[in-house]
């Protein structure tokens, strides 16, 4: 199927890994140039050679998103580069993963300067340039602890929240200039961090994790883990040409665990 961005130019953040590293390879083989940023330096430079094999430009950079500066820094380096951007894809998040009253003001502020500081961040860097260029296509993702909340991630919850929140009003705001903003919401993933923390969680519990994976897919109507295809599926799908006509929404792409 054909995309339609061909020709344009893309900002992913979390490029370095799974979800962010299948974006960027497919975005690039419907013919759309990459810039690619990360935590990883090493990982986000291979993202960026596997993108420059499909015969279009790339670059790549080192980037926290809660860095305000770096990441304005970084956008501009794009624009000077490709003179453009169309598409900015927004991936980083991470959870508390304790519970509220065991946790500190270091805890919320990481968990709201990671979740909802680095999209406003990206948000910021980019809007004008997208803006001036005459439209485009922004989605990020979150979680579907934004939704319904999820035990031991209240913070994280309630900035992913504030993510769905912040998409809403941004395109009302910028529906005029032709830019649309969704999001994608995720539940368990089989992604580095997901399998990472079902293991950890496993061990603490004292079984196997098999066991837990077991116990997590009752709550999943198609009885798998979700795959970062799944998600890169749905965020190409949603910054294309084929969904022109679709802003302000939130797609849960959770195997049926919610279904608002």
């Amino acid at each position: 199927m054909d995309l339609g961005v061909k020709g344009k130019v893309a900002f992913i953040t979390g490029g370095g890994e799974g979800i962010g590293r299948i974006v960027a390879r497919m975005l690039a083989e419907e013919g759309a140039d990459i810039a690619v940023a990360d935590l990883d330096a090493f990982e986000v430079e291979k993202t960026a050679k596997q993108v420059k094999e499909t015969g279009v430009k790339s670059l790549w950079f080192q980037l926290d998103v809660k860095d305000q500066e770096k990441v304005k820094e970084a956008v501009q380096k794009t624009v000077d580069e490709f003179k453009r951007i169309d598409i900015l894809v927004h991936i980083p998040g991470r959870g508390e993963r304790k519970a509220f009253t065991a946790s500190t003001r270091e805890d919320w502020d990481f968990a709201v300067q990671l979740n909802l500081y680095g999209v406003l961040n990206s948000v910021k860097a980019a809007v004008k340039h997208i803006v001036k260029q005459g439209g485009g296509s922004m989605a990020f993702v979150v979680s579907d602890a934004g939704r319904v909340g999820e035990n031991n991630n209240p913070v994280y919850s309630a900035a992913k929240g504030g993510v769905i929140a912040f998409s809403k009003a941004l395109a009302q705001e910028l529906g005029r200039h032709q830019i649309r903003v969704n999001c994608v919401a995720l539940s368990a993933m089989n992604t580095p961090g997901g399998l990472k923390y079902r293991g950890f969680r496993a061990e603490r519990m004292g079984m196997d994790r098999e066991e837990l994976e077991k116990r997590i897919l009752r709550n999943y109507h198609i009885r798998r883990f979700g795959d970062p295809q799944d998600a890169a599926d749905a965020l190409c799908f949603l910054v294309s040409s084929r969904a022109v006509w679709i802003t302000g929404q939130t797609l849960s792409v959770n195997g049926g665990f919610c279904m608002i």
